[in-house]
């Protein structure tokens, strides 16, 4: 993760993370989180994940972070997201994905 000003420093890693803090009364039989950390590509306009977490299904609780992209300076200015996907369980039935994404650029 890069805190503001959303710098990531020479040869540190780079982190996306989820979590979630609260549930819905009575809470979710499972809950399933993925997290992806995305790079703008300038070649055709569209992220790409180039990390990758998924919790799998497990009682609702936790926080999810990929494996860390090691940044390469190559003097490009490069353009970072997170995405996190929510997906719960109640008594056998499914959720649509809810997304939410956070740019860093």
């Amino acid at each position: 993760m890069a805190d503001k000003p959303f710098q990531v420093t020479h040869n540190g890693p780079l982190f996306a993370q989820g979590h979630y803090t609260d549930c819905s009364t009575p809470p979710p039989d499972k809950c399933r989180a993925q997290v992806d950390l995305q790079r703008l590509e300038a070649y055709d306009g569209h992220w790409h994940a180039v990390k990758h977490k998924d919790s799998g299904w497990t009682k609702c609780s936790g926080r999810y972070t990929t494996p860390g992209l090691k940044c390469m300076h190559d003097g490009h200015k490069e353009t970072y997201n997170t995405q996190v996907t929510l997906q719960v369980e109640y008594h056998g039935r499914f959720s649509h994905p809810e997304s939410r994404t956070r740019t860093t650029p």
